[in-house]
This record gives C-alpha cells, structure tokens and sequence, in this order.
C-alpha cells in the first residue's frame, strides 16, 4: 500500500510530515486531506482572523496535490 505525506501551511507556519500513512490510493490521500482540512478551517473560525491554510499531499507518484483553503474575516463592528 503507498505511504502518502500531509505537508501543513497555515498561519503558524509549515509543518513537512516525514511519516506518513499507508492508504490506497491518492483519491482516499486527498479525502483525508479534506477531513483534515475542514476540521482546521473550524479551528481557525474560533480565532479572529482566519489564515491561509493549505495541505500539500505528497506520494512521489501520483502527486502533489495541493488544497488550499483562504479565508478573510471582515469585522465591521
């Protein structure tokens, strides 16, 4: 089974995953990466402004693919 790799960006810097995890295929790689997105952007929503965040999926194969999420917050209170 291929070992697919989750590099982080967000507001608090870059985070290069040099473990991994076996899935088996780069489709099941980029849900994953999805889930891990989605429950960040949660994380981020909490916080006053929100940051760029975005996961690079990496296989040496298949990928990378990139996912970005952007959020901007426009407090006119």
């Amino acid at each position: 089974m291929p070992r697919y790799y989750f590099d982080v960006r967000d507001g608090d810097g870059s985070f290069v995953d040099d473990v991994g995890v076996e899935l088996p295929d780069m489709h099941t790689a980029v849900k994953e990466a999805r889930k891990a997105i989605a429950d960040m952007v949660r994380d981020a929503l909490r916080e006053a402004e929100g940051p760029a965040i975005s996961i690079l999926v990496r296989d040496g194969a298949d990928g990378p693919i990139l996912i970005t999420v952007t959020m901007t917050t426009d407090d006119q209170s």
